[in-house]
Parts: structure tokens; sequence; C-alpha cells
């Protein structure tokens, strides 16, 4: 079964980012790399916030209609998975970065 966690790994590494050992939300540089895969060009700017960054994905891959309607709380699983298949990624159960040794 796949997990938010390996969800969330498969888009790290679909966005060119590092894979996390550990169950996190996205840092603000991984949203930073979505928007930048997606074409979001109006959160692109390194001080725009989270909430931002998080609402724009959000109407970007047809989750909400408006930046206003759109949440910024973390993605759920739905969310999580409708983002991956926005950017052409198939996550995986298991989904752990590559050992470092």
């Amino acid at each position: 079964m796949v997990t938010k966690h390996d969800i969330r790994n498969g888009i790290r590494g679909g966005v060119g980012r590092f894979k996390q050992e550990v169950t996190a939300s996205f840092t603000k540089e991984e949203l930073g790399a979505l928007c930048a895969a997606l074409e979001i060009t109006e959160t692109t700017d390194p001080i725009a916030s989270i909430a931002t960054m998080r609402q724009q994905i959000r109407v970007t891959v047809g989750l909400a209609d408006s930046r206003e309607d759109a949440s910024d709380d973390a993605f759920s699983k739905p969310e999580l998975e409708a983002i991956a298949a926005a950017i052409g990624v198939e996550p995986v159960s298991g989904d752990e970065p590559d050992p470092l040794f």
C-alpha cells in the first residue's frame, strides 16, 4: 500500500529534490521546486509563504477554483495523488532514499 510518505517522496524525486527517510511535510524549498515544475510563476518569489504556495498548487492541479477557495493546510493523501499525477510521477510503496554508503 502506498502511503502519504511514499507519495511525497515520489513527488520530491520528481522535482529533483532529495527523498526523506522520515515522514515530513514538504519544506519551503520543496514546495518552491514543485511550483517550478508546475510552472507556477505567482509563487516563485523566494519570500512567498508556504500557505500561498500550497494554495496555488491546489489551484494549478484542479483541486480548487481559486486561491481564496484553496486550503493552505498540509496536503491530504488524495491531494498528493493528484499532484503526483500532475507532474507525471507514479509513487511506489516503500519509496525510501538510496543509502549514502
